[in-house]
């Protein structure tokens, strides 16, 4: 009998605690293969302005950092729930983007 505690009872729907590595970058290759997409998915978002890349000089290569992994987990996610809409991504995203920056400004404020 498992418990509701085990591992293998997890909904198929939930996402894993996020814990990102700093001054980490992986390709475009590699960073889709990590988010389990294709590039052309990741290109997509990237057009769309919903995940950042970083530019590695003196090529102009294009690479991406542990949290846009994990942002283009998370939109494959919402995604996968409901509809290949970029237009919901773009509002979803940004709304939970501003929702972070009242929650920091919120933090701070409470400080002093």
């Amino acid at each position: 009998m498992r418990n509701a505690f085990d591992t293998d009872t997890r909904p198929q729907y939930a996402l894993d605690t996020y814990q990102p590595k700093p001054n980490i970058l992986y390709t475009l290759d590699a960073a889709a293969y990590i988010a389990g997409v294709p590039r052309r998915s990741i290109l997509i978002y990237y057009r769309a302005g919903l995940v950042q890349s970083v530019f590695q000089p003196p090529y102009g290569v294009m690479a991406f950092t542990e949290e846009a992994i994990h942002k283009v987990r998370r939109i494959e996610h919402v995604r996968n729930l409901h509809g290949p809409n970029l237009t919901l991504l773009k509002t979803l995203f940004s709304l939970l983007e501003e929702v972070d920056h009242l929650r920091t400004e919120l933090r701070f404020l409470r400080q002093h």
